[in-house]
């Protein structure tokens, strides 16, 4: 069963022209929160914050200007197996991308970061004692209550990308290409961050991490925009992308002890993701061909 109506050729100009509204309205708040990254050569959390709301905004001042109402945007929960799945698959592929590591020491890595865990355990009964017990209360807290905190970073980028852009590219173009496409469009907009700021390995190639990370987000940019479409929501693309950056940022890659080589395997700029997020991506647009999405 086909999901998406036809548009007319009405439909189509228009959606062209949203979309130019609101790439022209992020362009100019990408390029004013990334100067003062590029200046100042960090991104902290204000920053991120800024930065990540900037599509959210563009995607709320465009409905504004067309004179559409922001109740049109998908805010709808949805089904509830839409988002479930959305917060587990990054556990399922951050362990795809990290037991291996551990196990055959990519990079000279391994498992147990004991500064990461004295840090946890510090979080919650302070640094003049360490707990196991505490370390893992502080990382139960990590992927629920800290969940919230990362959604609501990702809802700023969602409400955009997949809460409006990928909407008005699916009436011109095929779900495959919106995939892609709206994925390579994320992607370009984090290389500033990658280039000239601390949002980065911190090591080595900085062209190679940004090929690298480029390849994960236009794959990752195809699972969410199937998950979008099938639940006809933009929470499991917030779900998906908070619980992400969660099990990736905060759990996965700071419980790795790193080795010499290690920024060339694991988190975000790293061989392993890309490639375990190209195999989902690879099934999802089979999937979305088999269902006509």
């Amino acid at each position: 069963m086909n999901l998406i109506i036809i548009p007319t050729k009405f439909q189509r100009r228009e959606a062209w022209r949203a979309l130019i509204i609101f790439m022209v309205i992020l362009s100019v708040f990408t390029v004013a929160f990334n100067l003062i990254m590029i200046q100042w050569k960090l991104s902290n959390i204000d920053l991120i914050m800024g930065v990540m709301w900037g599509p959210g905004f563009s995607a709320l001042l465009t409905c504004l200007i067309l004179r559409r109402k922001i109740s049109s945007l998908p805010w709808n929960w949805g089904a509830w197996k839409w988002n479930r799945q959305a917060y587990y698959l990054p556990i399922l592929y951050g362990a795809a991308i990290y037991l291996p590591v551990w196990l055959f020491g990519l990079g000279g890595s391994s498992f147990g970061n004991e500064e990461t865990l004295h840090k946890w355990s510090a979080n919650v009964i302070g640094e003049s004692h360490y707990s196991i017990w505490a370390a893992m209360l502080n990382c139960a807290m990590l992927i629920s209550i800290g969940v919230i905190s990362s959604a609501s970073r990702a809802l700023g980028e969602e409400i955009g990308w997949r809460g409006f852009m990928i909407w008005e590219m699916r009436k011109v173009m095929p779900f495959w290409v919106v995939g892609i496409f709206s994925g390579l469009i994320w992607a370009m907009w984090h290389w500033p961050a990658i280039l000239f700021s601390d949002y980065n390995a911190g090591e080595g190639d900085f062209y190679l991490q940004m090929i690298l990370f480029t390849a994960s987000v236009v794959a990752v940019g195809v699972i969410l925009a199937y998950y979008t479409f099938k639940s006809k929501s933009l929470w499991p693309a917030v779900i998906l992308h908070a619980s992400h950056n969660l099990f990736i940022q905060k759990i996965f890659t700071p419980l790795t002890v790193q080795g010499k080589n290690s920024h060339l395997y694991i988190d975000e700029f790293g061989i392993m993701l890309p490639v375990v997020m190209w195999i989902l991506a690879l099934f999802y647009l089979y999937k979305a061909k088999i269902e006509e999405l």
